[in-house]
């Protein structure tokens, strides 16, 4: 059960966001702290839902798009529909 909707959840201190990101972690040695690191998190490749559809007892299903990662050989992957550019590696045996 979600007990605040999640449209009145306030921003002000943490912004309210619900779905799916990659992102990456980055440690740094703080300046102020020697000792100390400062983590920066990149994201990237984001989908977001909308908030307005989160309710009790609903769900979500993410269905993913093809990948290289689907392909093992090369004919399979050169021939492939992919919106994006993947190549095979013949010394790897692998895509790219």
């Amino acid at each position: 059960q979600i007990p605040v909707p999640v449209l009145r959840i306030s921003a002000s201190q943490h912004p309210v966001k619900a779905g799916l990101s990659d992102a990456f972690m980055v440690l740094n040695p703080s300046p102020d702290v020697p000792e100390s690191r400062r983590r920066t998190i990149y994201e990237y490749h984001r989908v977001e839902l909308d908030t307005s559809r989160i309710t009790s007892l609903s769900a979500v299903e993410f269905t993913p798009l093809p990948t290289c990662l689907q392909h093992q050989s090369c004919e399979m992957c050169v021939s492939s529909e992919l919106t994006f550019n993947c190549s095979w590696c013949h010394v790897l045996q692998r895509y790219l």
